[in-house]
């Protein structure tokens, strides 16, 4: 097993929160708001830091006509992430973020690391 060696200082890689959507919910990137089937809406504007964004992780699914999807690109779909700026911490923000009405799961992603070279 290589042990992994931590990103340069500097370096523009960000440890987002990973989150996953209730079924009946979905993301509406325009507007920047959550809205479920039976129409409820819940922004988090106020709750994030300037400059946040909350993007779907394969956005492509999300476009893709759901009825044409299997069930796991349906299940994929809910996925998304929160990034936060470089100088906040994932961990400041992840128990709120878990209490968004649209949110069945959060976590903090795991941090980015590099193979250390063996010599």
């Amino acid at each position: 097993m290589i042990p992994a060696v931590r990103l340069p200082a500097g370096s523009k890689v960000r440890t987002p929160i990973d989150l996953k959507l209730k079924p009946t919910w979905r993301f509406d990137p325009k507007r920047r708001v959550f809205v479920s089937d039976a129409g409820e809406e819940f922004t988090p504007r106020g709750q994030l830091p300037r400059n946040s964004r909350i993007v779907y992780k394969v956005p492509s699914l999300v476009k893709a006509d759901q009825t044409r999807l299997s069930e796991h690109e349906r299940e994929l779909r809910r996925y998304m992430q929160v990034i936060l700026p470089a100088a906040e911490s994932p961990a400041t923000y992840l128990k709120g973020v878990r209490a968004w009405p649209a949110v069945a799961e959060a976590n903090v992603a795991p941090e980015v690391s590099l193979p250390s070279r063996s010599s």
